[in-house]
């Protein structure tokens, strides 16, 4: 993996050009700070040592009019979010963070796409299930969904936006903490297919931008 010369790892660095109405009522559920909305600009930073947050957010919000809806500590990783009505406020942001742990973009820890499913019109018991475990929209009987797991975990919240930008399907849960982010969307069979194809290309697409030792132990 690749670390700054203090010692700190970029896990995740994801930018989000144009939240979706979904994505941006997600994040407004669990906003701590600013609420974001539909169509402002968002950055996603996580970083280990988890404290490391605190002096990159410093560092941006002194820097440039970005707002946050709040930082996610854990014992291993922080994330920072970012979130800006201007766009180049938040690329800007994006480059004051790089240039604070003397890092490039193709240092960021390349995603790898964990486990991908897709599970076909699913029984009303099972429904349920997953509806205990939601924050978005409800999960009905004859559903398909499509389930995904990926690590560094904030990738997650990428994915969720361009899924939801590509194709008309529900975001039932988006968790982007911990050693692996997990998404559960919910539509047809065709709309599951292709949040699993958007899925897959975007974290194609991440990885071709990184450096060969931006890598997470034992990832592929």
């Amino acid at each position: 993996m690749v670390e700054s010369a203090a010692g700190v790892t970029l896990r995740t660095f994801a930018h989000v050009d144009r939240m979706q109405p979904q994505y941006a009522a997600y994040w407004g559920l669990m906003a701590q700070g600013a609420l974001p909305v539909a169509g402002v600009s968002q950055l996603l930073v996580e970083v280990a040592p988890s404290n490391a947050v605190f002096p990159l957010t410093d560092a941006a919000m002194k820097a440039c009019l970005v707002r946050s809806s709040g930082t996610l500590i854990e014992r291993d990783f922080g994330l920072m979010e970012l979130h800006a009505d201007n766009s180049d406020q938040v690329v800007e942001a994006g480059q004051v963070i790089l240039a604070a742990l003397g890092l490039n973009l193709a240092d960021r820890v390349a995603p790898r796409l964990v486990s991908s499913q897709v599970l076909s019109h699913i029984t009303d018991y099972h429904s349920q299930l997953f509806n205990r475990v939601r924050r978005g929209t409800w999960t009905l009987p004859g559903d398909t969904l499509y389930v995904l797991e990926v690590s560094p975990a904030a990738y997650v919240y990428q994915i969720a936006n361009e899924i939801e930008k590509a194709v008309e399907i529900g975001i039932v849960r988006v968790a982007g903490t911990g050693l692996y982010g997990r998404l559960i969307v919910a539509g047809t069979e065709a709309q599951a297919a292709q949040a699993e194809q958007t899925a897959i290309a975007l974290i194609a697409s991440i990885r071709a931008e990184a450096t060969p030792d931006a890598e997470l132990d034992g990832g592929s």
